[in-house]
């Protein structure tokens, strides 16, 4: 019996650590994204996004990183702040932007956090460093009492 309860634990524990291991890049991005909106929060808009588009500061970490979108104005999502470096991106109007498949996704952003205040959105992007195009899930938030939604994505194995 004790042989039994022990092969229980080990399977259990076993289990919990995959679980963890998928769980990680998850993790990481709705962490990244709580942080974002308290610093927001703490320090202002200004300041905020200033720290969230330094590719060397600490709201990024390798491919995670902050997207800001305000969608204040009916119909838009306009690009205010982005960890990746695009500056090219900043002040355009994302909200037609589609994934290869067709996927609205930027929409679908705007979608979930008016509805929940946050959640999970999956769609397609050709990620940088395999230059592929790959599945890519990302957590959005919304800063409450605003129309600025946070958003920090993942390219899933």
């Amino acid at each position: 019996m004790k042989k039994f309860a022990i092969l229980i634990m080990l399977t259990c524990g076993v289990a919990l650590g995959l679980s963890a291991q998928t769980g990680t890049a998850a993790s990481k991005a709705k962490t990244l994204v709580q942080s974002g909106i308290a610093f927001y929060q703490k320090n202002g808009q200004a300041t905020a996004f200033a720290a969230f588009d330094d590719v060397n500061g600490k709201f990024r970490d390798g491919e995670y990183y902050l997207f800001v979108f305000d969608l204040s104005a009916d119909g838009s999502a306009i690009c205010v702040a982005r960890g990746d470096g695009n500056k090219a991106l900043l002040g355009k109007d994302m909200w037609a932007t589609k994934d290869p498949d067709g996927v609205l996704y930027i929409q679908a952003f705007a979608q979930t956090v008016l509805k929940s205040g946050f959640g999970w959105v999956d769609y397609k992007r050709t990620n940088p460093e395999t230059k592929k195009i790959e599945a890519k899930s990302s957590y959005v938030a919304l800063i409450p009492g605003t129309k600025i939604l946070v958003g920090c994505g993942f390219y899933k194995e």
